[in-house]
């Protein structure tokens, strides 16, 4: 993730948003979990995720590193 980040982070500067390199380190397992669901490839992680009825040490470190991802994604306003 971290030497594809540059490449990601062109593209969304496209969509006005600066997205850092740590940021995109941060969120590489909470996108990751979202993508395996999407397409249905349940892996060990995705399935204690997902599980109800425990592993909350997991669901607390994704959650975590979701928040401190997000927080520092910036909008980029155009200026006139």
């Amino acid at each position: 993730m971290y030497l594809l980040s540059p490449l990601l982070s062109k593209l969304f500067i496209k969509l006005k948003l600066e997205v850092s390199r740590k940021s995109w380190l941060l969120l590489t397992l909470p996108l990751s979990i979202i993508i395996h669901l999407a397409v249905q490839n349940i892996t060990p992680m995705t399935k204690n995720f997902i599980d109800s009825n425990g592993h909350y040490v997991l669901k607390g470190a994704i959650l975590i590193f979701f928040i401190l991802g997000v927080k520092d994604i910036k909008y980029k306003k155009e200026r006139e």
